[in-house]
């Protein structure tokens, strides 16, 4: 039998905006709202994507 507070205080992992395929942030592209990815695969808010590229 199982206990059904085994995971009681964990988030679903279902929902977390984090997870999951990010497209490559790029110049000319806003990604303002957006996670998207640098060249070396880290994740990145759109917002600083915009600002390193000049987007904004």
């Amino acid at each position: 039998m199982t206990d059904k507070n085994e995971d009681k205080g964990q988030e679903p992992e279902a929902n977390d905006p984090i997870q999951g395929e990010h497209r490559q942030g790029r110049p000319g592209v806003k990604d303002d709202g957006d996670i998207v990815t640098t060249a070396g695969g880290e994740l990145m808010s759109g917002l600083i994507a915009d600002i390193a590229d000049g987007d904004t």
